[in-house]
């Protein structure tokens, strides 16, 4: 279908659009908010600041796409969007569980209280995004690019996160427990008051990290580099630091009973904890 006859056929409301083929189409300033486009084909459209608000992409292909603009509630569970470009974009209360987003452009888009639990975000960029109570269990976030973004107070149970950048990210207060994060770039990035717990961070760079106040037990961080790390008032109980490098690390106040320092590097490290 022409994008045009779509449009007109929307206008005079008719608004169920289910399976339609809009494929390598190009509009600017396109509003379909509330349509039905369940299972409809819009891989290579360029929509440049279009209004999805509330539509039902639910089971689409968007692969290869640029989609900017509007997309508040927007319905992408289980859609593909395999390289699509949704950067700068407002997903806000956006469904987009079990969506297939490897290597899609997300930074700086508004994600807040968004539904990504099951995603595949694999290779992604959402770099500088706004994430701020955004739903991300059991997600496949590796390799993906979070360098600066907002995830406070997101939950992360159980996602997958091998050799993620999260550089100078914002985590405070988020849910990371049960996470394999093995190989993160965790440089200058806020985990206060998170939880951690039962985790895998294994060979993950924390350099500079701020952990005041986070729940740290019972989590494998062998071999990981905590150099100049802030640990002040982390429960670190029964965590493994096997050879990790707590070098000028800061464990203020921190709790350590029955954690595993065993061949740890804590040249300088300020260790007046509690036990």
């Amino acid at each position: 279908m022409e994008i045009q006859e779509l449009m007109e056929r929307y206008q005079k409301g008719e608004t169920n659009f289910e399976k339609v083929d809009l494929h390598g189409q190009i509009l600017s300033n396109i509003n379909l908010s509330r349509a039905n486009l369940k299972e409809s084909d819009l891989s290579g459209v360029e929509f440049i600041n279009c209004s999805f608000v509330e539509t039902n992409l639910k089971g689409s292909n968007v692969n290869n796409s640029i989609l900017k603009g509007d997309l508040t509630g927007v319905n992408l569970i289980r859609a593909t969007l395999l390289h699509s470009d949704l950067s700068q974009s407002n997903l806000t209360d956006a469904s987009l569980r079990a969506a297939n987003l490897t290597e899609c452009n997300l930074s700086e888009s508004k994600l807040v209280y968004a539904l990504l639990h099951d995603s595949i975000l694999k290779d992604a960029n959402l770099s500088k995004a706004q994430m701020t109570n955004c739903l991300l269990s059991r997600a496949n976030l590796s390799g993906a690019n979070l360098q600066g973004a907002n995830l406070q107070g997101c939950n992360l149970t159980n996602a997958l996160l091998l050799n993620t950048n999260l550089e100078g990210a914002n985590l405070s207060f988020a849910q990371l427990n049960s996470v394999n994060a093995v190989g993160i770039n965790a440089t200058h990035t806020n985990f206060s008051h998170a939880n951690l717990s039962a985790g895998n961070f294994a060979s993950a760079i924390f350099h500079s990290a701020n952990l005041t106040d986070a729940m740290v037990t019972w989590v494998s961080l062998r071999s990981a580099d905590f150099t100049k790390a802030n640990f002040s008032g982390a429960k670190l109980s029964w965590s493994n630091f096997m050879r990790a490098n707590l070098t000028h690390a800061n464990l203020t106040d921190a709790q350590t009973n029955n954690t595993n320092f065993e061949d740890a590097i804590l040249d300088g490290v300020i260790l007046n904890t509690e036990q």
